[in-house]
């Protein structure tokens, strides 16, 4: 739900560290919107099923938020105000719209790391979001609205030390047409989680991955300290939602905003061990395909 925060952390087990692991991170489908570009989401979960085919075991999924385009926050407090059985009725068109949703990503189930919360979605009588409700079918864990992900990887080869991974997920906040104020919005979380790998919003609808580097200590193996790079990534993770349609409305035109880039990001992880200079370590490598 809005501002609830959980910290998560989950193992993936790999036979050896000559491995590369794919993480798509998708959001703001908005499926059920006129504006939603079906056959565009469409494409997109055909060319992620074939990687999944390809590769079972090494390929998963993070959603951002606003999966469906039911209600934003502020019309939900003011839908709230209805009449019980009117509120029943639209649990069970929301409950419907889930269960579809959650078929078309049925290839997905097991592989979903987690769902973000989004400001567009339903909240049934009981308590619960049509986002734990998607979460739930797809076997997936329920991220609330800013999570700490730490997914470590194992490795078969006990000698080799396990490499950890963070992850900062946020469906995020906007206001503002520059490609910098995007960037900046996703750079605010690093002054709450400086040395994180991953940072990562959706809500603004643009998409893109922009690697920046800091320096943080780090100790070798015979005790003494270096200096280490930290990459970084600030992700953007888009949209699945059109504007500027001809004969059509939209809030992205009363605003002047710019129109969404289209689509998903995916994250590339793979690693090597660094046995020089007193080190035993292994060093992540992330690359971004936008």
């Amino acid at each position: 739900m809005i501002n609830t925060f959980k910290v998560v952390n989950r193992k993936i087990e790999l036979p050896t560290y000559d491995e590369k692991v794919s993480i798509y991170f998708f959001g703001d489908i908005h499926r059920f919107a006129k504006s939603c570009d079906v056959d565009r989401w469409h494409w997109f979960l055909k060319k992620a099923r074939e990687h999944v085919e390809q590769d079972p075991d090494r390929v998963f999924f993070f959603g951002m938020g606003d999966y469906d385009d039911f209600a934003s926050t502020r019309e939900k407090a003011d839908l709230s105000k209805m009449h019980e059985t009117t509120i029943e009725t639209f649990d069970e068109m929301n409950e419907t719209r889930t269960r579809v949703l959650a078929k078309e990503m049925s290839f997905m189930r097991g592989k979903v790391l987690g769902l973000i919360e989004g400001n567009h979605h339903w909240v049934y009588v009981n308590g619960g979001t049509t986002t734990m409700d998607l979460a739930s079918r797809l076997d997936a864990e329920y991220l609330g609205w800013l999570c700490h992900y730490t997914l470590r990887f194992e490795f078969a080869n006990r000698n080799t030390r396990p490499c950890d991974v963070h992850f900062v997920l946020c469906h995020g906040k906007a206001g503002g047409k520059t490609a910098g104020i995007t960037i900046n919005q996703v750079s605010d979380m690093k002054l709450i989680f400086p040395v994180a790998n991953v940072f990562a919003m959706g809500h603004d609808h643009q998409r893109g991955a922009w690697p920046q580097n800091v320096l943080v200590p780090s100790k070798k193996s015979n005790g003494e300290t270096k200096i280490k790079q930290l990459r970084q990534f600030l992700c953007r993770s888009g949209s699945f939602k059109k504007a500027y349609e001809a004969n059509t409305a939209g809030y992205e035109i009363g605003r002047l905003l710019k129109p969404a880039d289209l689509g998903a990001i995916r994250l590339d992880f793979s690693f090597h061990r660094d046995r020089k200079d007193g080190n035993d370590d292994i060093i992540l490598d992330i690359t971004s395909v936008v």
